[in-house]
């Protein structure tokens, strides 16, 4: 257990230097959605490091059924980007410091992917296991709402092309 001890206090230490840098990310990103969707990701880590000191001290006694049963990233995101979606189709720029966060970001989520994706090849209980299947989807989610962010602020006009599968008459 000592060694798992380990696994999970690292963990801990990842998830507050995600807590860091989407706190500070917000701090400096203009656009809306932008903003509403890194404080949505502090939640979510924040809820992650509950979980894991709750682990870390008292095992047995950890609620993983209502864990693995609280809404998604995804589920929560929804309802921010709809009303940013409703609200504009137009061309949005972006500052390049909202692009480098967002690459920062996609980095740091592609290291807690693996990171937990490790934690679940180590550990042999099965409600462990899916705890930490749930924390390789967040953290997928994350990945995938920031790469998607990117996109659309990048070029908003071809993330709607794209995204909303429009069809080019010629």
């Amino acid at each position: 257990m000592n060694d798992f001890s380990d696994v999970i206090r690292t963990a801990i230490k990842m998830e507050q230097a995600g807590i860091n840098f989407y706190h500070e990310a917000a701090q400096k990103v203009y656009h809306p959605f932008g903003k509403k969707m890194l404080l949505s990701f502090v939640e979510d880590e924040e809820k992650h490091i509950i979980a894991l000191k709750n682990i870390l001290t008292e095992l047995k006694i950890f609620d993983f059924d209502r864990f693995l049963k609280e809404k998604t990233p995804r589920e929560k995101i929804k309802a921010i980007f709809e009303e940013v979606k409703s609200g504009t189709k137009r061309k949005i720029l972006a500052h390049s410091n909202e692009l480098k966060v967002l690459k920062v970001g996609m980095e740091i989520e592609l290291k807690s992917i693996e990171f937990y994706q490790s934690g679940l090849e180590k550990t042999q209980e099965s409600h462990l296991k899916d705890f930490f299947k749930r924390l390789v989807e967040e953290e997928k989610e994350h990945y995938q709402m920031l790469q998607n962010t990117y996109s659309y602020l990048k070029d908003s006009r071809d993330w709607y092309l794209w995204e909303e599968k429009a069809i080019l008459d010629g």
